[in-house]
């Protein structure tokens, strides 16, 4: 019999992709708080280019509220039938792709996008309903975590 030392398996700290834009946009740098609940259960937050102009808007919709397919550039591919990864789904569910609480972190032209709930309440135990989340949203210009490799 041979025994060796049992490795624990962990979750990764954070998920990261890279957006289908590649442009040389950098942002203001701010970071929000967004507390979300049934009766305020959507966010739109206009972010600025460094220079100051509105240069996108980000979004948050159940999904049970909208079906319809919006441009998002926090994806890898325009496709969203491509999007194997889902890193902006905020999904509750056991199985979801991405742990809810998992930092998420998307590279939009020369920007970063970071966000991660920090706190969430489900309706009922055990079931996967939220009734309120609060979600921090980051845009940097710096690359967030340094195990990140970036092509440039």
């Amino acid at each position: 019999m041979l025994m060796g030392p049992l490795w624990a398996q962990t979750e990764p700290s954070f998920a990261y992709i890279e957006s289908f834009r590649k442009g040389s946009t950098h942002v203001e740098e701010q970071t929000f708080q967004i507390d979300l609940d049934p009766g305020n259960a959507t966010c739109e937050i206009r972010v600025k280019d460094a220079s100051g102009r509105d240069r996108y808007l980000l979004g948050c919709v159940p999904e049970d509220l909208k079906h319809r397919i919006y441009p998002n550039v926090l994806m890898p591919t325009p496709d969203p039938l491509q999007d194997k990864t889902q890193i902006g789904w905020l999904d509750p569910g056991k199985f979801a792709k991405i742990q809810l609480n998992t930092e998420r972190v998307v590279r939009v032209d020369q920007f970063f996008c970071v966000f991660k709930v920090r706190e969430a309440h489900f309706a009922m135990p055990g079931q996967p309903y939220l009734d309120h989340m609060v979600v921090e949203v980051r845009f940097t210009n710096t690359m967030p975590h340094s195990s990140i490799r970036v092509q440039e």
